[in-house]
């Protein structure tokens, strides 16, 4: 009994001490410049992680934005161009499915020695060994726009141009109908739409092209007005084209075909 209270006396003496060390320690300017030195680079230390943190989230939002892109764009163009449904649109069924959703590209309007082909470039390139060399004379590859608000449905003149390239397994033959939105008996419709070209006046050669009745716009495109390849719907002009049965300044439609 007598050693547990010396022990408890000397625990009690050990605390003291330690209480006016505190005090004393707290007292002393020397040791409070120290510990707020210390806390100033211990928050320092801080702010730069949550710095390098929010970063992180930052690139990490961009690119899950990116792929949200992305999935919308292949979804909105994959059900657009290459698996309509309904009667209308004579349903391709799961026969068509798509190899890759990308955007529409070609030669600047203005450009007379540019090609006349329209490309559909892949979202996702992969570079050959060449990347970085120089030519000293090359072609140009330019994205596509709309141009006419009104009969693409498009809020403005900046909308970029999305495409797909689709493969169908039921159908060996795919040909493109001008001037009808139907095709023929004993063909089935891939989808219909409107005829699009350059425009007359343009350097640039073109190439009549069908797209779609509903046509869609490169999510996150349309900030600005870039041109490059452009897309103008075509009408009908009267003479050596008889009328009737066409009529003269009338837009014209278009299907996309299969057997």
């Amino acid at each position: 009994m007598a050693g547990q209270l010396v022990i408890m006396g000397f625990f009690c003496l050990y605390v003291t001490i330690l209480a006016s060390e505190k005090r004393i320690l707290m007292t002393d300017p020397a040791f409070v410049s120290q510990e707020l030195t210390h806390m100033q680079s211990e928050f320092q230390e801080l702010r730069e992680k949550v710095g390098n943190q929010e970063q992180t989230i930052s690139a990490l939002q961009q690119t899950v934005s990116l792929l949200q892109q992305k999935v919308t764009i292949q979804q909105s163009v994959e059900k657009a161009w290459c698996t309509r449904d309904g009667e209308e649109r004579s349903p391709t069924g799961n026969d068509t499915q798509l190899v890759y959703s990308g955007f529409a590209g070609g030669s600047h309007y203005t450009s007379p020695g540019g090609a006349a082909n329209t490309l559909c470039m892949p979202p996702e390139p992969v570079w050959g060994t060449r990347k970085d060399q120089t030519a000293r004379l090359a072609g140009h590859v330019y994205g596509a726009e709309y141009e006419d608000v009104g009969v693409f449905g498009m809020p403005d003149l900046k909308q970029d141009v999305p495409c797909a390239v689709c493969k169908n397994t039921a159908h060996s033959i795919v040909t493109m109908v001008p001037g009808r939105a139907t095709c023929y008996p004993g063909w089935t419709t891939a989808f219909h739409g409107l005829l699009t070209s350059g425009y007359p006046t343009e350097k640039a050669a073109s190439e009549f092209l069908c797209v779609d009745d509903h046509p869609q716009a490169v999510l996150g495109g349309g900030n600005t007005d870039d041109n490059g390849r452009v897309f103008f719907a075509v009408y009908s002009k009267c003479g050596s084209l008889p009328c009737p049965p066409y009529e003269d300044g009338k837009i014209l439609s278009c299907s996309v075909c299969m057997m």
